[in-house]
């Protein structure tokens, strides 16, 4: 079975065979396909589903202009523009630096546009609305404690990060996804830490020994990790 030539049946990602072949899982919206491998009839009837998603290839698995083989795993939909202006209504920059940022709407779900190449410390500290939050590619530093104890954000999408400030996300109770597109070259201490309802995380392998340190020792036993390379 050749991982490249299956789809997701809702975003039309290119899928990936998780390890030991017990599930194909789409690097990014990141829903999960169990795979059963008892017998040759149930890979047949797996082959009969996949090749109907394989059909579905002319479908755009490009949020934010991501190409499909880019990960994530949130909750936007469209190209992310609608996400992109919500922030830049409410957000205060300078330089290129997002320096204060407030949501408007409850849950609301926004994304920090290549425009911005940092996001100061504290730029969203406390926000009580927001709900998603996505970073561009261009976004390469997030500054420490810039989104912590927001209460309702539940998903996180790094795209392009390369200095990750430590408690960049930390006590936000209501987050349950992360996706880390690309490595991080240095992440702070603590970053994600008292995010207990975190439940399913997606990133490169060669960011597991940063794993402890981005969510705490125990992350290995209460959270799914999805290895996307």
């Amino acid at each position: 079975m050749e991982k490249q030539k299956y789809e997701c049946e809702n975003c039309g990602a290119a899928l990936r065979i998780a390890e030991g072949g017990g599930r194909a899982v789409c690097p990014y919206c990141g829903k999960v396909y169990e795979l059963r491998r008892e017998n040759g009839a149930q890979k047949e009837g797996l082959g009969g589903v996949l090749s109907r998603l394989y059909a579905r290839a002319e479908i755009v698995a490009a949020n934010y202009g991501l190409a499909a083989e880019r990960v994530g795993a949130d909750s936007f939909a469209g190209d992310g523009r609608e996400e992109e202006r919500r922030l830049l209504a409410a957000a205060e920059i300078k330089g290129g630096v997002l320096v204060r940022f407030a949501a408007r709407e409850p849950g609301e779900a926004v994304r920090v546009p290549n425009e911005v190449g940092e996001v100061a410390a504290r730029a969203a500290y406390k926000d009580a609305r927001v709900g998603c939050v996505s970073f561009a590619p261009e976004v390469k530093k997030i500054g420490k404690k810039a989104f912590s104890r927001c209460p309702a954000l539940s998903c996180v999408r790094l795209e392009g990060v390369e200095t990750l400030g430590a408690r960049a996300f930390a006590k936000c109770p209501a987050l349950r996804e992360v996706t880390i597109a690309r490595h991080i070259p240095y992440v702070g201490r603590k970053v994600f830490a008292k995010c207990g309802g975190i439940a399913r995380v997606i990133l490169p392998r060669s960011m597991r020994p940063q794993i402890a340190r981005l969510f705490g020792r125990l992350a290995k036993f209460r959270i799914e990790f999805i290895y996307a390379d």
